[in-house]
């Protein structure tokens, strides 16, 4: 008979400065699909070193607070959630999904639809952002097109370290992710619990969409589980426990993308599952569910710090890229919605003093221009 441990909630604890505490996926929260390397058991990444203009930022930023924000998951009643967390798991292998299915789910949520790229769609915490192609009535019965975090509580693990999730909903839940290259589609029944398959060691992201009786999406969510998981063969010994990840607590982070720069936040724990090889670059879970794309900096105080370059809102129906991170963080862009006037931001100079360079600019090229002019009229002259 199958043993289960509940993982616990996600630790509270902030520390002044932040520090790794290598921790085993059956005691912290789940990370996206990335082979989990060597060096992540071992050693934690090099800090990065700042550029001039990021150095010179961060210094007149240092004495400037930085806020902690907490980022939205999906709630439920906490009858339903002791209802579904105790359930008896039904075992899911699920073949790659059709290619149907998976475009019939991403049409559903509009994943094509979404345009974040443009300059002037990046302010996405202002009251009247609405997504492009999204012409919803808010009745209240319908997804608010958020995407959520689904919480680390709610997905647990059994006694060979294989991933169970609940669902805390009296409705059902669709689960994709992507193992082994292909998509996967599970479906939760309301207030059930199943156990996910994924016996190769990695760490894999996963979008959860509640649908109601009209097939109708009314809640998106990402989350995070770890693989590596399986029953042993009959004499074989059981599989070893999960190697450490890294984590790292109240940890600065900063959405760094090609147009838009956003305000420094915290963040309360970082967990680090290494370099993409994939995707490029490090691989990190904000609070531990959210999928983040970047490198490893220092702040202007020297605190580690994450640089967030990409993000992915609907694991196994999207790639990582530059949109709005899942968990609904309420970013704050820099003086500005593109990167230049960010990175005039972050070299000290306001608002009027980039306009003062500017048109000091301007009044320099015309009067190398007249410069022109009146040498090519003394020209005309003498011949």
């Amino acid at each position: 008979m199958s043993r289960t441990d509940d993982r616990p909630a996600p630790v509270d604890r902030v520390t002044e400065t932040p520090t790794p505490d290598a921790v085993t996926p059956a005691a912290q929260v789940p990370a996206p699909e990335t082979t989990l390397p060597a060096a992540v058991e071992a050693t934690p990444t090099a800090t990065g070193k700042p550029t001039e203009t990021e150095t010179s930022s961060t210094v007149a930023k240092a004495a400037r607070p930085i806020e902690t924000l907490r980022p939205q998951t999906l709630d439920a009643p906490e009858s339903d959630v002791e209802l579904a967390r105790h359930a008896t798991p039904v075992e899911e292998k699920p073949a790659p999904a059709p290619q149907h299915d998976v475009a019939a789910l991403a049409v559903a949520l509009k994943v094509t639809d979404r345009d974040d790229s443009r300059v002037d769609n990046r302010d996405w915490n202002r009251p009247d952002f609405q997504p492009r192609g999204d012409s919803r009535h808010d009745d209240g019965l319908n997804w608010d097109r958020k995407v959520r975090q689904w919480r680390p509580d709610w997905v647990q693990y059994d006694e060979y370290y294989r991933p169970m999730i609940f669902n805390p909903y009296r409705d059902p839940v669709r689960v994709v992710y992507m193992y082994q290259n292909s998509p996967r589609i599970v479906q939760i029944n309301p207030l059930q619990r199943v156990i996910m398959y994924a016996a190769d060691l990695a760490a894999y992201s996963f979008t959860a969409v509640v649908v109601n009786a009209l097939n109708t999406a009314v809640n998106v969510a990402v989350g995070s589980f770890f693989g590596g998981g399986y029953i042993p063969a009959v004499g074989m010994a059981p599989p070893p426990p999960p190697p450490p990840v890294l984590r790292y607590d109240n940890v600065p982070v900063q959405v760094r993308y090609s147009s838009a720069v956003y305000e420094p936040f915290r963040v309360q724990r970082v967990v680090d599952v290494g370099d993409d090889t994939r995707y490029g670059e490090r691989k990190v879970l904000l609070d531990g569910v959210t999928p983040a794309w970047g490198v490893w900096t220092q702040s202007g105080s020297g605190e580690r710090q994450f640089e967030v370059h990409r993000t992915q809102q609907f694991p196994g129906l999207d790639d990582p890229r530059e949109a709005p991170l899942p968990g609904d963080y309420r970013m704050q862009l820099v003086s500005g919605s593109t990167a230049d006037t960010a990175s005039a931001a972050d070299s000290g100079l306001d608002r009027n003093q980039v306009y003062l360079i500017a048109a000091a600019v301007a009044c320099s090229v015309l009067s190398l221009g007249a410069v022109g002019l009146v040498v090519l009229m003394g020209r005309r002259r003498g011949m």
